[in-house]
């Protein structure tokens, strides 16, 4: 798994959301995780992926750092099923 870190200004968030999910949908890639909390300077946005490259490329677009042997905390949302582990 390859985990993305991305972080936003709380005004950004719902407009940068956006964007990512049409870039993703765009690309046919499909996060196998993903979680927000706030932090002090801003919003952290994690995701992970199944596949390396989709991660690098998903980070080089929207200047996230990509961690290619990363996971993910246990407390994330698996997006094909809704469902917070």
């Amino acid at each position: 798994m390859s985990a993305v870190e991305l972080r936003l200004s709380p005004a950004d968030l719902p407009r940068e959301m956006g964007a990512m999910r049409v870039w993703l949908d765009q690309h046919r890639f499909e996060p196998s995780g993903f979680s927000c909390r706030d932090v002090d300077d801003g919003m952290l946005v994690s995701l992970e992926f199944k596949i390396a490259h989709q991660a690098v490329a998903f980070a080089e677009r929207f200047g996230g750092r990509a961690d290619p042997a990363s996971a993910l905390p246990s407390a994330t949302l698996d997006v094909s099923t809704g469902v917070i582990g």
